[in-house]
């Protein structure tokens, strides 16, 4: 089967609102993706900044990179590992990633997005020259952060935006003003929350969980990790 075929059934399918796995090639998104990662997607009504999407680009290349900005009705995106920017259309996506090897996808730092948009636009004034881009001071700070996997410490705080009702100690409604969206928590939800009033990275979180719970940080790492991803998906949760 040819890639133009295999791009038609995968536009048809996450049109469909299946959730489809595809395989990753290359190392344009290392260190988020590496070569035969699976990766799930699915389609959205609209796509925020720092999303990782699924597009066709130029002569129907099917490209997985993230989105840095949206402007006049044109999507910028760029590979964490990569130079070029591509501005594509709506109508170009076949979805974003939502899992990768089967877990949630986490998400990525306000920072990691503004220094790789810096990044091009280094490359940009450097001419579109690889190896000079790769000198500046930019992309010196973008590898020492991310390119070698720094990026692993993140900070999440409770969205203050958000609209809280809490009618008992096991519920909490949380609605979103700018959406008109409400998310419903239990009680464990409520004692993250409560938690994340204060800045934290996942390390301090697990402690302060492990503490009120009595149960050892790994025990819980997988379903709290899951939990943020979630959260900071429906904005609940912000990154700083």
């Amino acid at each position: 089967m040819d890639s133009a075929l295999l791009n038609r059934l995968l536009f048809a399918q996450t049109a469909s609102g299946k959730e489809v796995d595809i395989s990753v090639v290359g190392v344009s998104m290392n260190p988020t993706f590496y070569e035969n990662d699976t990766i799930t997607v699915k389609k959205f009504d609209d796509y925020e900044i720092g999303d990782v999407l699924v597009f066709t680009y130029k002569l129907g290349e099917l490209l997985v990179h993230r989105l840095l900005d949206k402007k006049e009705g044109l999507y910028f995106c760029k590979g964490d590992n990569s130079f070029r920017l591509e501005d594509i259309s709506k109508n170009q996506i076949a979805g974003r990633v939502i899992r990768l090897n089967h877990r949630p996808l986490a998400p990525c730092s306000k920072q990691l997005i503004t220094l790789s948009y810096q990044v091009n636009r280094a490359f940009v004034n450097c001419r579109y020259d690889i190896e000079k881009t790769k000198q500046t001071d930019v992309y010196q700070l973008y590898k020492t952060t991310f390119l070698r996997k720094r990026d692993t410490i993140m900070t999440y705080k409770k969205n203050e935006a958000m609209d809280y009702i809490q009618t008992d100690e096991t519920s909490l409604a949380v609605f979103d003003p700018e959406t008109g969206d409400t998310h419903f928590f239990d009680e464990t939800g409520i004692d993250i929350l409560n938690i994340l009033n204060e800045p934290c990275d996942l390390e301090q979180l697990l402690s302060k969980l492990s503490e009120l719970y009595d149960v050892a940080p790994e025990v819980m790492k997988a379903d709290v990790e899951e939990f943020l991803a979630d959260t900071t998906e429906k904005k609940v949760v912000e990154v700083l």
